[in-house]
């Protein structure tokens, strides 16, 4: 019997670890290959020029700049020259994008290299942010290296396609989620300087991605984090802003048109059918405005919705007893802060941090939770949202495309399991809480 158990061992590891293998291939394959083969336009191309305009001293935020300034030797897209010359480049484009200014500061370092040098050097920080954000992940699960579910994580971390399209695009986000992550790994070993500084990389670079961090370390008080968070934040949009008024450059009316034609009819942002991308958006707009088909009660359904599902939470963090599971809330947090505004798939490589919890919690009170919450999960391991998107915007699927549970269940899979995911990770804490009760109780 012993020889069988250390076969059957064997056997789990040997399978385990061929999974890992295939799963690191399709993640150099989907992420990093991708990105070095898209050389001449990528998501990082913005990002990069309109630093070098902000360095330059010319507005980041107007077409003119982005035009002027596009990198010497990359082709330029015709549609570029096309939407300039008639004044619809930002409306149909979404380009220049409205980053914070803040993000335009941290990166400008990159930036002052030569754009073919700048994008390798960008892939190697993306790949490092990636490493960084698994592993913080496993270190908040305490995940243990010689467990077998710590080698499931590491493969489904690997398949998880939102890693893969911010990889393969250039996205900012890899690093703005690395350093959400990590800064929640340090706050729990009690290195709350190092905390502060990594969430001022994270906000700054990306607000929606790191704010709600920001508020966690509010609501655990952990105060020094939140000053020299509060306080770095400042000091680069002091920065960002000193430079422009220096060389007396006019920059806020295009920076408050950029980010309001990002949510305006037809744009990028836009959860109408207006958008033929649309259901590359994963915020619950996309759902709400295929069951109401109004665009404005839409949006506030799904404000309203996302608003009650976080008092919710609040109520469940504020009853947190001796046993209290920082991640599951951190989890839960972070699937909702993707619910109520703007989000692309990309940005839900935030569900690391449920996919860590839910291995680290399968045999605790609540693992029929973490069982769901692994299943639901699994739907990322593609880009289905996006996919479907493509297909039928060749043309594929003419005849279901004007069903209702096309566009309302089919098509935007991956809202509902965001929203399934909320409620999943919900129960988890109310059943932690109620463990927690039962515990002190019997003490």
């Amino acid at each position: 019997m012993p020889g069988q158990e250390r076969q059957w061992r064997f056997g789990w590891s040997a399978a385990l670890a061929v999974v890992v293998l295939l799963a690191g291939t399709a993640f150099v394959w989907r992420g990093p290959v991708r990105l070095a083969n898209r050389v001449s336009i990528n998501d990082f191309l913005f990002p990069y020029i309109q630093s070098r305009a902000w360095m330059a001293g010319s507005d980041p935020y107007s077409p003119q700049s982005l035009v002027q300034l596009w990198p010497r030797g990359i082709e330029r897209p015709d549609f570029i020259s096309r939407d300039f010359a008639d004044g619809s480049l930002v409306r149909k484009q979404g380009i220049p994008t409205a980053y914070p200014p803040t993000a335009l500061v941290l990166i400008a370092p990159v930036a002052f290299l030569p754009w073919r040098m700048a994008l390798l050097f960008w892939l190697a920080i993306g790949l490092f942010a990636y490493v960084v954000t698994v592993m913080s992940a496993r270190s908040l699960a305490r995940l243990p290296w010689g467990a077998r579910r710590t080698y499931v994580f590491l493969a489904f971390a690997l398949t998880l396609a939102p890693f893969h399209t911010a990889l393969g695009a250039g996205s900012i986000v890899i690093v703005s989620v690395a350093a959400s992550v990590a800064a929640m790994s340090a706050a729990q070993r009690q290195h709350n300087a190092l905390a502060g500084i990594l969430l001022v990389l994270a906000i700054g670079l990306k607000p929606q991605i790191g704010l709600p961090f920001l508020l966690y370390c509010l609501l655990r008080r952990r105060w020094r984090a939140l000053a020299i968070a509060a306080a770095g934040v400042a000091l680069l949009f002091a920065t960002a802003v000193f430079r422009l008024a220096l060389c007396q450059t006019p920059w806020i009316h295009n920076y408050l048109y950029d980010n309001r034609v990002l949510f305006s009819y037809g744009s990028l942002g836009d959860f109408t059918e207006k958008d033929p991308l649309r259901f590359g958006l994963i915020n619950l707009q996309v759902v709400t405005y295929a069951i109401l088909g109004d665009r404005g009660l839409a949006n506030l359904v799904a404000l309203a919705l996302a608003a009650t599902l976080g008092l919710v939470w609040l109520f469940l963090f504020r009853r947190r007893g001796p046993q209290f599971d920082d991640l599951l809330a951190l989890s839960a947090l972070a699937v909702l802060s993707l619910m109520p505004v703007y989000h692309r798939l990309y940005d839900a490589s935030l569900l690391i941090l449920p996919l860590s919890w839910s291995l680290a919690a399968l045999a605790g009170p609540a693992r029929g939770f973490a069982k769901a919450t692994l299943l639901l999960l699994a739907v990322f391991l593609v880009p289905g949202g996006s996919a479907l998107d493509r297909l039928q915007s060749s043309g594929h699927f003419a005849a279901l495309q004007h069903r209702w549970w096309w566009n309302t269940i089919v098509m935007p899979h991956q809202v509902w399991t965001i929203f399934l995911l909320a409620i999943a990770l919900l129960l988890a804490m109310r059943v932690t809480t109620v463990h927690d009760v039962k515990l002190s109780l019997g003490s």
